[in-house]
């Protein structure tokens, strides 16, 4: 599955799952993390998505924000969706 693809699907799960997606270059955030970061304001979830980054950087952003979600676990994904999320690193 191609990389643009597996970001759609995944941009899909969060939007689901009501997260928040802000689409922020970089540079604008001062972020040092590749592809954006998963924050938590004012007890929202917002999920801040570098589009001048790699799309396989910007797929392991949304995959780790979606790690560890119990809604996540009853339900069916395509089996590469899966592995996404189960092995996204949440950078901790």
């Amino acid at each position: 599955m191609e990389p643009n693809i597996q970001l759609r699907i995944l941009l899909d799960l969060a939007d689901q799952f009501g997260l928040e997606v802000r689409r922020v270059p970089k540079a604008a955030t001062g972020s040092g993390h590749p592809g954006g970061a998963m924050v938590r304001l004012k007890g929202r979830e917002i999920l801040f998505l570098d589009p001048t980054a790699n799309v396989s950087d910007q797929v392991g952003v949304v995959a780790a924000s979606l790690r560890g979600r119990p809604a996540i676990e009853g339900r069916f994904l395509p089996p590469e969706i899966r592995e996404l999320i189960d092995n996204a690193d949440d950078g901790s």
